[in-house]
C-alpha cells in the first residue's frame, strides 16, 4: 500500500477495538496534587532512585506544569537533567515512570505483559496530578512517551500545549498494514525478545537504566493508541494553543513520515499554532537525543533549548539547533 488513501481504506476494512474510557479524577488543589504524586510514587516500591517518578518544583510561582514522558524501555532518568534545568527556569516538571519500565533488572521480560489499559490509567493518574496546580499544563515526551503524551493532550482539556519528539507511531521499515494488523490482533505477533542491537545485545552502550531489548508485544499498546487516534475514534476534545513535532533526520528507530502524518492529521487542525521543529542534520543525533548517557545525543543545554523552542517560550531556532526556525 503505497499511498495514504490505500492505508485509510485498509483501516476502514480492519477496525480497531475501542480504547478504554478516560478515567479522570483531577486533583482539586496543589496540596491534593502532591498527595496524589505521593500515591504515584508508592507504586515505585522496589524501583531504584534514579528511575522513580519525580516532581521538580521551581522556587517561585510556576510558569507552567510540564509533564514529560520518557521513551520506550527507558526511564525517568532520561529526562532528569532536562527537568532540573526547566525547574531552574520556572517550570514545574512531572517525570512519570511508565508501567513496567525502570526496573533494576534491565534484562527482564515484563514489557511483554504491558496493556493499553495500564498505560491509559497511568496517563490519567499523571494528568490528575498536574490538574491540581493552577498553571497551564503542557505535555510532551520522546518516542513512546510522545505517543502517550498525544493521548493525554487529546483527552484532558487542561492540556494546552503538546510537543511530540519522534513519536512512536510506526517502527522503522514497518508497513502500515502490518502495524494495523498487529495492533488489532496482538497474538498474531510472536512475542520474541528483540535486542536493540543484535550484535551487542546486553552490552548495549548508553544508559545503565534502559533495557537493551524488549518482548515484541510490549510495543503494541502504544500502536493501539496511535491507531485509534488515526481512526478518529479518539479525537482531541478541545483546541490546543500549540502543537509541535520535533523531527530528527538522524532517527532510524521510527518511521518519520508516519510520525509527521499523525501529527498533521490528528493535531494540527485543532492547534492555534503548529509546526515541525527540524533538528539540524549536522548535529548527528540519534533517536534518543535526550539521555545524557546515550551516544550521539545533545547536551542538556541543547535539549532544553529544543524543548523550550517547541513549547514556544525559548529561542525559536533553539540557538541554531533547528533549521529553519519555528514560528511563535
Amino acid at each position: 500500500m503505497s499511498n495514504a488513501n490505500d492505508v485509510a481504506a485498509f483501516r476502514r476494512w480492519l477496525p480497531m477495538p475501542a480504547l478504554p474510557s478516560s478515567n479522570q479524577r483531577p486533583a482539586s488543589s496543589p496540596d491534593q496534587a502532591r498527595e496524589r504524586f505521593a500515591e504515584l510514587l508508592a507504586t515505585d516500591d522496589g524501583i531504584g532512585e534514579a528511575t522513580r517518578a519525580k516532581l521538580f518544583e521551581p522556587e517561585a510561582e510556576a510558569r507552567a506544569t510540564v509533564v514529560l514522558w520518557h521513551g520506550f524501555t527507558n526511564a525517568p532518568s532520561q529526562f532528569t537533567l532536562v527537568a532540573e534545568a526547566l525547574a531552574a527556569q520556572g517550570f514545574r516538571v512531572l517525570l512519570p515512570r511508565m508501567p513496567l519500565h525502570g526496573r533494576a533488572d534491565v534484562l527482564n521480560r515484563d514489557l511483554g505483559e504491558l496493556t493499553v489499559t495500564q498505560l491509559l490509567d497511568h496517563a490519567d493518574a499523571c494528568m490528575d496530578i498536574a490538574a491540581g496546580f493552577p498553571e497551564p499544563i503542557w505535555v510532551g515526551g520522546l518516542s513512546a512517551g510522545a505517543t502517550l503524551a498525544a493521548w493525554a493532550a487529546a483527552n484532558r482539556s487542561r492540556a494546552t500545549r503538546l510537543v511530540l519528539a519522534a513519536p512512536l507511531i510506526a517502527p522503522k521499515a514497518t508497513p502500515m498494514p502490518l502495524v494495523r494488523l498487529f495492533a488489532r490482533s496482538p497474538r498474531l505477533l510472536p512475542n520474541v525478545y528483540y535486542w536493540w542491537d543484535p550484535r551487542k545485545k546486553a552490552d548495549l552502550p548508553g544508559s545503565p537504566y534502559a533495557y537493551p531489548g524488549f518482548p515484541t508485544r510490549g510495543i503494541l499498546p502504544f500502536l493501539q493508541i496511535s491507531e485509534a487516534m488515526f481512526d478518529r475514534s479518539v479525537v482531541p476534545g478541545h483546541r490546543l494553543e500549540r502543537v509541535v513535532l520535533i523531527a530528527n533526520p538522524g532517527d532510524f528507530a521510527i518511521r518519520r513520515d508516519v510520525a509527521k502524518a499523525f501529527t498533521e492529521q490528528v493535531f494540527f487542525p485543532v492547534a492555534e499554532t503548529s509546526g515541525v521543529a527540524n533538528l539540524d542534520p549536522e548535529l548527528g543525533w540519534m533517536h534518543d537525543f535526550v539521555d545524557p548517557n546515550s551516544p550521539d545525543t545533545g547536551t542538556t543545554e541543547q535539549v532544553v533549548a529544543v524543548f523550550l523552542a517547541a513549547f514556544g517560550v525559548g529561542s525559536l531556532d533553539a540557538d541554531g539547533l533547528l533549521v529553519p526556525a519555528l514560528e511563535r
